[in-house]
């Protein structure tokens, strides 16, 4: 009786733990849907190509790839551009796009990803005085996106044999992989690995406080708890698979790899606040339309925010309960919702 008592614990521990992941195979349900609307902000210029939009206090900084400066802060209150960083060339303090660009405490980092060169200025220079940008090294020419964790240990997606590798800048050599893969489609078990990598290519989102990031591709969500000390790799404590997919790649001089018709809506945005993760996704009813997924940082579904519109770039402000956006109007346009 005992050792049935003990199997029968075993039994249900393994499938709290099983269950607890959110790792079925089914897209979210939400049972809470809400409709927004958009409110214009009035911006001064023309928007190109923009990737990233990053809050800071009352500034947006706009991250676009277009541009004889690379990143422009905007003022909200104001209404003004008031400051330009990031010349773009190929001189001392000058990069070229695209560019990701991650908070981390009081440091404003900046990966030039077309030449694998991390850099960082302080975030105080960005809200006052004349931003300084300082260049913490070339990375290996396999990198892609990134989040910093601290000062000294970064995560890096991109080619390698794992999905990440752990990085410190002050030990270069010191590379460590882990993450493995996704092989939900049965036709990617035997593809390469680098035709994995490209085709989940990842995109990054740290809590503001607590040791977790989050990691989003088109068609996998995963969070990581991780060590502050650098000591021990990142640990997986939610994956889940957001739809249904399937791809073709080519390899060769150049790697491609790209989704099949009949796939489901892509995640194509991820952002965070303390309480949430933000995943923009495309609209199961018309691909060319975005709705919001909100989530905790379980990885449990809280509500979708249903829009009509093509969401590009997204920010949120839980303070001032506002959410910034960047969507097609059919030009872009800069605009706010309310949370």
């Amino acid at each position: 009786m005992k050792s049935l008592l003990l199997f029968l614990s075993i039994c249900f521990l393994f499938i709290q733990c099983s269950s607890g992941n959110g790792d079925d195979g089914k897209p979210y349900v939400f049972d809470k849907q809400e409709n927004i609307d958009f409110n214009s902000i009035d911006y001064p210029e023309i928007l190109g190509i923009s990737m990233q939009l990053v809050k800071i206090d009352s500034l947006l900084l706009i991250n676009d790839f277009h541009g004889d400066t690379l990143i422009n802060v905007f003022n909200l209150n104001s209404g003004k551009i008031v400051k330009r960083l990031i010349p773009k060339g190929s001189g001392p303090g000058e990069l070229i796009s695209p560019l990701d660009i991650q908070l981390c405490d009081s440091n404003l980092y900046v990966l030039c990803r077309p030449k694998f060169s991390l850099n960082h200025g302080s975030v105080d220079s960005v809200t006052a005085g004349s931003f300084v940008i300082s260049n913490d090294g070339l990375l290996p020419q396999k990198s892609d996106r990134f989040i910093p964790l601290t000062e000294n240990q970064f995560v890096f997606s991109g080619l390698w044999n794992k999905r990440y590798i752990l990085y410190n800048p002050s030990k270069a050599s010191e590379i460590k992989e882990f993450g493995d893969y996704p092989n939900y489609w049965e036709g990617e078990k035997d593809f390469p690995e680098n035709a994995k990598a490209m085709f989940h290519q990842s995109r990054f989102i740290k809590h503001p406080s607590k040791p977790y990031f989050a990691s989003c591709s088109s068609f996998v969500l995963e969070i990581y708890k991780y060590d502050s000390t650098g000591i021990n790799l990142p640990q997986l404590v939610f994956k889940k698979q957001l739809g249904n997919y399937s791809y073709n790649y080519t390899a060769g001089n150049i790697l491609t790899a790209n989704v099949k018709d009949g796939s489901d809506p892509e995640a194509k945005e991820l952002t965070c606040s303390a309480k949430y993760i933000y995943v923009v996704i495309q609209s199961g009813e018309d691909r060319k339309k975005s709705n919001i997924m909100v989530l905790d940082w379980d990885g449990k579904p809280v509500k979708l925010l249903k829009t009509n519109k093509t969401i590009t770039c997204l920010s949120i402000d839980e303070d001032s309960k506002r959410g910034y956006c960047i969507i097609e109007d059919p030009e872009d346009k800069l605009v706010y919702f309310d949370l």
